[in-house]
C-alpha cells in the first residue's frame, strides 16, 4: 500500500472512530446524529488537500454554534480515549445566539467529565437554571473591568 493510501485508511479509521463520539455528544444535546466528513480536492501543485466539513448544512447560527461546541466536546472525549494529550478547556464565544436550554444541557453534560467550558455571555443571556455563584468564575461590567484597567 502506498503512503497516501495508508495516510488515507489511518485518517478514515481514525474519522469512525471521532464521528461516535461526536454523534453521541450531539445526539445527548440537540437529538440529532453529527458527523464530520471530508472531501479531496487537488491543488495546482497536483497534492491531495482534505477538506472537512460537518455533515449538516444549512444550520441556523444558534444552532452552529450548538455544533461547534458538540465536536469540541466529542474531541476532547476522543482524545482521552485514545490517550491523546489535550486542554480540557474550552473559550467559547457568540453563545448567546444559542438557546437558554441548549447553555443548559451543555452544563449538565460536563458536570462530571473534567471539561472546563468558559462562555463569554451577557447576564441577560445567561439561563438562570446556570446562573450559580459556583459556575461563574469572573463577573465583568463597565464598573468591573479586566485587568481593573480604566480608560482616561
Amino acid at each position: 500500500m502506498n503512503c497516501a493510501g495508508n495516510f488515507e485508511s489511518k485518517l478514515k479509521f481514525k474519522l469512525i472512530k471521532l464521528n461516535k463520539y461526536f454523534s453521541e455528544v450531539s445526539n445527548e444535546l440537540y437529538g440529532e446524529k453529527y458527523a464530520l466528513k471530508y472531501d479531496i480536492i487537488v491543488n495546482k501543485e497536483n497534492k491531495k488537500i482534505y477538506k472537512f466539513s460537518a455533515s449538516n448544512a444549512n444550520l441556523s447560527s444558534g444552532k452552529k454554534q450548538g455544533e461547534i461546541v458538540c465536536f469540541d466536546l466529542a474531541y476532547i472525549l476522543f482524545d482521552d480515549k485514545e490517550k491523546i494529550s489535550c486542554l480540557h478547556f474550552l473559550l467559547n464565544d457568540k453563545k448567546e445566539i444559542m438557546h437558554g436550554n441548549q447553555l443548559v444541557k451543555i452544563s449538565e453534560f460536563i458536570r462530571n467529565k473534567n471539561i472546563q467550558l468558559v462562555f463569554s455571555i451577557l447576564k441577560d443571556k445567561l439561563p438562570k437554571e446556570i446562573d450559580i455563584e459556583k459556575n461563574i468564575i469572573i463577573r465583568l461590567s463597565q464598573e468591573s473591568k479586566l485587568f481593573k484597567i480604566e480608560a482616561n
